[in-house]
């Protein structure tokens, strides 16, 4: 796929997904409301108001193209009422949208401003709107990219008999930045009727309407997740309340408080936010969450354990366990593919667990993440792997297809009509509810098993100190001096040489193998993409090299 799939063509068809947001701001007397990270406070508008600021960028976007083909538009910072019109902005002038993440902390900034930049200008964007130090930086590399601050784009446009380009469905709407945990972060390309189906089939399961829902959410838009609950909102016009990603990453216990706060009726996080205020949710304090009515967890591997011990602390201050929504989805199918009923909770499959080839069955508790959302399809193939055994269970590769599929990924090529995706996810269906038990791409072979690594990770990550989520199982070959299993985990603690033998003990318990080395690092050192998906492969080399400074290691 060439970057000639981001052009659009006039077809006189209707822009069916911005004419659903329009339709959807201007219905009724709701607001957006975004916090500012520096003054603490927030910046209410209507969505009436977004609305026109939306249609005022739309025409500065055309007026710009010179009567040539508009080109994407790319959004960079923090999330601001102005940033989100860009959203509409672009979908108005029937223009793809592609929002970027900043720099992850330590990070070279002037190569991190290079980098993006030849990543807009390889995606086919002609105009980045954004704001703060990331707009500054991206203006001191030289190229012909158009970079304007978003609040003074297209400000004193005349939008008087503004009306919104007709583009055919199958034109592209957003161009979708994969993880890229194990491996180069891709492009997704999204039509119109992709994003679309995605938006209103997630607000058909969730039953969201504006006159009794409110969303909360502090997801960063780069993220498919974050993007498709803001889309959520904007095509129901609910009351939204959008916080930056770093507010949250700054004081995590703060969600609780900005849930109270707006009286939210349906928020989303990945698991690790939930397993954060699980851990400590002694330290919760003067919250009301009886307002929730759902919590959808998604974007990683659900802990069962980890979850449950967020419903319990969070059990006297509201929040009905009913609300909890654990869901899968990925950037290849816009977002959400799998999503439970409203109501219907958290609910798991114990199973009975044997290695391949023999071993010790050991007991699982995974979660079910509900059934397709209408229009998605899910099957389950035979995996070309040796798995582990699961009784009364037929595991295999978890394959998708339906109507919010990607096009196919940029420079690469189409996916053909009604054409399976391979996920790279291992799982099983119970009552059409999907279950994912680990990736294939991620099984690790250790003296002739494999092994899934979450499983020995989650294991290790229950020992005091040991970093949730800052764990890297991996297998060292044959040929090493010491083969075998290796756990790589972020460490924060007095007593390594106890904490190192009792890493050994879970793992050995709960996993059935003893590992070969445990290296402890200090909290942040794993390296990390964007979305804060551990890098696996650049972590093995990594280990493999002697690149960590190590604790406590002899």
């Amino acid at each position: 796929m060439s970057q000639s799939s981001v052009v659009l063509e006039e077809t006189g068809s209707t822009n069916t997904l911005a004419a659903t947001v329009r339709e959807a701001m201007l219905a009724g007397d709701t607001t957006l409301s975004v916090l500012d990270s520096e003054s603490g406070e927030w910046v209410i508008a209507p969505w009436r108001e977004v609305h026109a600021r939306a249609e005022q960028i739309a025409v500065q976007l055309l007026a710009d193209s010179d009567l040539h083909e508009p080109l994407a538009v790319g959004l960079i910072g923090d999330p601001t009422v102005d940033l989100i019109a860009a959203i509409q902005g672009a979908w108005l002038a029937g223009v793809p949208v592609s929002i970027l993440p900043g720099p992850i902390r330590g990070a070279d900034e002037s190569r991190w401003a290079e980098t993006t930049y030849r990543r807009f200008v390889s995606i086919g964007v002609g105009t980045v709107l954004g704001s703060g130090s990331q707009l500054d930086l991206l203006t001191k590399v030289d190229g012909q990219l158009r970079i304007a601050r978003v609040a003074e784009y297209g400000i004193a446009a005349d939008t008087s008999g503004f009306v919104a380009r007709n583009v055919n469905p199958n034109s592209v709407a957003v161009l979708q930045g994969t993880a890229g945990s194990t491996g180069d972060p891709k492009t997704a390309v999204l039509t119109a009727s992709a994003v679309y189906s995605n938006a209103i089939e997630l607000v058909s399961r969730l039953g969201m309407h504006r006159t009794r829902d409110t969303g909360f959410t502090w997801l960063p838009l780069y993220h498919d997740m974050g993007l498709m609950f803001l889309l959520a909102g904007m095509t129901t016009g609910i009351p939204a309340y959008v916080v930056p990603n770093t507010a949250f990453a700054a004081a995590p216990f703060k969600w609780m408080q900005w849930l109270t706060e707006t009286k939210a009726t349906v928020t989303a996080a990945p698991n690790f936010a939930y397993d954060i205020l699980g851990r400590y949710g002694k330290l919760l304090r003067d919250i009301d969450l009886s307002n929730l009515r759902v919590a959808i967890s998604g974007g990683e591997p659900i802990d069962a354990d980890a979850f449950d011990k967020f419903l319990e602390a969070t059990a006297p201050f509201g929040f009905e366990p009913s609300a909890a929504a654990p869901a899968y989805g990925m950037a290849e199918s816009a977002c959400a593919v799998t999503m439970p009923a409203v109501g219907e909770g958290a609910h798991y499959d114990e199973v009975t667990v044997t290695p391949p080839g023999g071993g010790e069955p050991i007991r699982r508790r995974y979660a079910l993440l509900g059934k397709p959302l209408g229009g998605m399809q899910v099957r389950i193939v035979e995996p070309n792997v040796d798995v582990p055994v699961i009784d009364g269970r037929s595991v295999g590769h978890v394959e998708i297809r339906g109507t919010s599929m990607m096009r196919g990924y940029l420079g690469g090529p189409d996916l053909g009509a009604g054409e399976w995706f391979a996920t790279g996810d291992l799982g099983y269906l119970i009552d059409d509810r999907l279950v994912i038990c680990g990736r294939a791409k991620e099984v690790i072979i250790v003296a002739g098993r494999n092994l899934f690594p979450i499983e020995i990770e989650r294991a290790a990550a229950e020992v005091a100190g040991v970093r949730r989520g800052g764990v890297v199982a991996m297998a060292r070959g044959e040929g090493s001096s010491r083969p075998g299993l290796v756990i790589l985990a972020e460490y924060k603690g007095s007593d390594p040489d106890k904490a190192r033998a009792e890493v050994n003990s879970e793992v050995a318990s709960a996993c059935g193998i003893m590992p070969a080395e445990v290296i402890f690092v200090a909290p942040d050192a794993v390296p990390r993409t964007t979305s804060g998906k551990i890098r696996r492969l650049e972590t093995r080399q990594m280990v493999e090299d002697g690149a960590f400074e190590t604790i406590g290691q002899k």
